[in-house]
């Protein structure tokens, strides 16, 4: 399965499919227009069939892309392998609840 960004509910995201080194990025995951809702937005991670270090540079776009539009974006079901590559990259502060 390509991977995608599906909608759940206003300000709630999952993310879907593979996403790795050597596949190419859809260009609607590049910049996907995720929009807050009440000032947040969380994508959940559930849905991955793998997590390597381009999903990492993806949500780290994506949460540059969230702060420039002035909300911080959160994650969701992280799946133990990217919760051990955000941990051990050490960017899980970017990722945290506030502002």
């Amino acid at each position: 399965m390509s991977a995608r960004l599906i909608l759940r509910e206003p300000g709630r995201y999952r993310l879907e499919g593979a996403i790795h080194f050597g596949v190419p990025l859809p260009d609607d995951l590049q910049s996907p227009g995720i929009v807050p809702a009440g000032g947040s937005a969380s994508v959940a991670l559930g849905g991955l069939e793998q997590a390597d270090s381009v999903v990492l540079a993806l949500l780290i776009e994506w949460q540059r892309q969230a702060r420039a539009q002035g909300f911080r974006l959160t994650l969701a079901e992280i799946p133990e392998r990217m919760a051990a590559l955000i941990h051990v990259t050490g960017v899980g502060p970017i990722f945290a609840d506030g502002p």
